[in-house]
This record gives structure tokens, sequence and C-alpha cells, in this order.
């Protein structure tokens, strides 16, 4: 077909192409599903972009700190004051919670304040109380640690842990400092302030590494998450059927796993199926269909359009798809790291036992080949209780500071400050 000619002067061809255009049904379909398409892409580009389980998931921006920075600077006016008391709290003689934080001196910048900080602003009276905090400096010379000496350790841990070990002990500890052996250290610290929490004859234990930051209003939604897995799992008084509670998770484990994949092609096909199917039945059963939806235009929907749809589904990201929902969810598989976990403390003599007697792995690879042998279920909460904060290890190395700065949870960084402190203040 040509352009037509009127008056002598001929149509211009983007015209002409407009008028076929909406002329010809088959080929507007075409055009508004490639339009609605584009929008959709942009829709995904503006809209997931924090979301690292999608292609349009932007490392720059990503990355960025929001509620971090708000919580960042409650933590350090939190610190500041508590420099400047003259005493601290009192704990029950009971505690519901024992909260274990180890820190170690690391190469240049120090997050410990703000973990501290951010953990105690904001709770109750009463929410302290039911509280033991040790705060384990985990040095052989805790005069090396840069927070060594400051007044707020007088008043905000309940218990300033040092190693109190026979010397034959000490000295191995010594050693594993001196050969950096950060794994071996790692496992033994963790077991030593595990068990003096245990000591405390808490209901639970947390233990929290001491490069993060917390939720105003972590401790609430810790315990209410405690009461609902033990109604769901309850200890029969001899055996558990969980291991933990993790309060943190980074997203970036959460995609569309290769292990999974059968699964999503299943039903990627079955939805390619029923369409397909459907209407071919539809066109059968409608004279006006089978007038305007030949048998290109099928082959067109089904193998063009119905495949682009579930490409774009996929590559928006699982997170944006599937988003968890608030709340407390079994996660046995994919979760990482080892920033926060909850213990009942009923499991707390299996985690000492076996961390003990393996000495190669590190804690979070541990924890899972704990849960996989004695068949414990994981659980999470859901958003994140914490955010990593430490973008340089305490191992001192670029590999080390390359993975560390990779943990993040960016679902963390969409709490709202002024709504969580109505919430807290309700």
């Amino acid at each position: 077909m040509k352009p037509a000619i009127i008056l002598g002067r001929p149509i211009p061809y983007l015209t002409f192409a407009l008028r076929y255009i909406l002329a010809t049904p088959k080929a507007l379909a075409c055009v508004l599903f490639v339009l609605v398409y584009l929008l959709a892409i942009t829709y995904c580009r503006f809209n997931y972009f924090r979301d690292p389980t999608s292609v349009f998931f932007d490392p720059i921006t990503g990355y960025d700190k929001i509620y971090s920075l708000t919580r960042e600077q409650q933590a350090a006016s939190y610190i500041e004051v508590a420099n400047a008391l003259a005493q601290g709290h009192t704990t029950s003689a009971e505690p519901k919670l024992c909260l274990g934080v180890a820190t170690v001196s690391r190469p240049d910048k120090q997050y410990i304040r703000s973990t501290i900080g951010s953990l105690l602003d904001g709770l109750s009276v009463d929410e302290r109380r039911a509280i033991h905090f040790i705060l384990f400096i985990a040095h052989t010379d805790q005069h090396v640690h840069p927070i060594y000496g400051e007044k707020w350790l007088e008043n905000l841990p309940d218990t300033l842990l040092s190693y109190d070990v026979n010397h034959t002990e000490f000295l191995k500890i010594a050693k594993w400092e001196a050969e950096k052996d950060y794994r071996a250290k790692g496992l033994y610290d963790y077991s030593y302030l595990l068990q003096k929490c245990y000591d405390t004859g808490s209901s639970y234990v947390a233990m929290v590494e001491g490069d993060v930051l917390a939720v105003d209003g972590w401790y609430p939604r810790v315990m209410a998450a405690a009461e609902r897995v033990e109604d769901e799992s309850p200890w029969d008084g001899e055996n558990s059927s969980w291991l933990y509670i993790r309060m943190f998770y980074t997203e970036a484990y959460l995609g569309w796993n290769s292990e999974e994949w059968p699964r999503y092609l299943g039903w990627s096909f079955l939805v390619f199926l029923v369409i397909s199917v459907s209407l071919i039945g539809a066109r059968a059963c409608s004279p006006s269909l089978q007038r305007d939806m030949s048998n290109v235009s099928l082959v067109v929907i089904s193998l063009v359009c119905l495949p682009a749809c579930i490409l774009l589904y996929f590559f928006a990201g699982k997170i944006s798809m599937q988003p968890l929902t608030p709340g407390v969810h079994r996660m046995d598989n994919f979760g990482c790291c080892s920033q926060g976990f909850i213990f009942a403390r009923h499991t707390v003599p299996l985690v000492i036992n076996r961390i003990q007697h393996h000495t190669m792995d590190y804690i979070d690879m541990l924890m899972e080949a704990v849960a996989d042998g004695e068949g414990l279920a994981r659980w999470v909460v859901v958003p994140s209780l914490l955010q990593h904060i430490g973008g340089q290890s305490s191992k001192g190395d670029e590999i080390a500071d390359s993975r560390a700065k990779m943990i993040w949870n960016f679902g963390f960084e969409m709490y709202n400050a002024a709504k969580l402190k109505i919430s807290r203040s309700g």
C-alpha cells in the first residue's frame, strides 16, 4: 500500500502509518502492547532499583542510607547522653532476654557505639529492666580497643565481659590473636559469650554482632516473634523443633535461585498453557473473535507477547514480585548472615556444644549445618530488625571488606522514624 495523494500532494509517511494503525485493529493491538510494555519497563526502573534480585537494581542508589542515617544520629545522641550519666540502671534479677554483643578493634572505623546506642535507644524502663546486656570486649588486652575507658561503658552494660579463663586457655586465645586466626577465635568468643548469657537464666538470648544498627522498637518485635514461634513449635521439655530466629537477612540471596528453577519453569508453562488454551477456546466460541483473531495473531500472542510478559516478571525481581509480608516466616534456606540470632534457652547448650566441636566453620555456616543436621526450623522477622553497617570487616583484609559491603538489607532503609516513634508511644 502506498501513501495516498490528495490534491496533488502526498500524505506524509508518518501520517499514513498512523492512519493505517488506527484503521487496522491488529496493528493497533501490537502498538498498544509495545507501548504498555515500555511503560512497564519504565515503572520497573523507577520502583525496583532497590531490589538486588532485579535486573533493574541500581548499585549506586540502591545502597543509599535512608533510615540508617536517622538511626545513627539517634544512637550517637544516646551514647553522648550516656557519657554524661553519673550511674546506670537497674536490671531485673530474672531477665527475659540476655543481649550479648562482642566487639573487637577494627583497623579504622569502630561501629560498636552505633550498635549499642541503637539497641538501647527507645527502650522503655520496663523493657530495659527485662534485658541483661553483656558487652564483651574480645581482646586479651582490652586496652587496645578504642572504646576502652569511655564513660558509657560504666553506665550501659549490665556486664562488661573479659576473658575469665585459666592460664592455658588464655595463652591459646592470645595465640589466635597473634596469628590472626579469626575463624577459631570468633567461634570461641561466640560460645564464651553465649555461655555467659545462658548463665543469666534468661528465657531467650540475642547474639548481636558489633557492626549493626537496630530499628527503634526491636525488642517488642523480638518478643512477639519468639512467642509466635513458640506457639507454632512448642518445646516438649526434651527436644526443640527450631534453632533460631533471625534478626537480620539480606535480600540478595532471596532471588530466583537455581534450586527452585524447576518450580518457576513449571508455573511459567502453566500460565502460558492456560492463557493460550483460553484464547483458543474463546475464539472457537465467539464469531467475532473468529473473524478478528487469526492463527497468526494467536501465534504472536502465545509465542511473543506471553513470553515477553513472563520474562519481565522475572526481570523485575523476586523481592518485588513476591515480597515477604511483615511478620515471622520460616527461612530454612538462603538466610544470611550472623548479624543477629535469637536463641531459646533450651537450644543454647546444643549450640555451644556444636561450636566447641567444630572449629573450622564461621558461625553462620555452622548454624546452618546444625539446623540441617538436627532437622531444626529457622525463622526470620520481616522487615529486618537490624542493618549491617560494617563496610570494613574486623578481619582487616580487602576481600573481607568487599564481602562486608554486600551484606545489606534494603528493606530496613524503608522504615519511617516518625511512624516508628508514634507506634511506640501509642
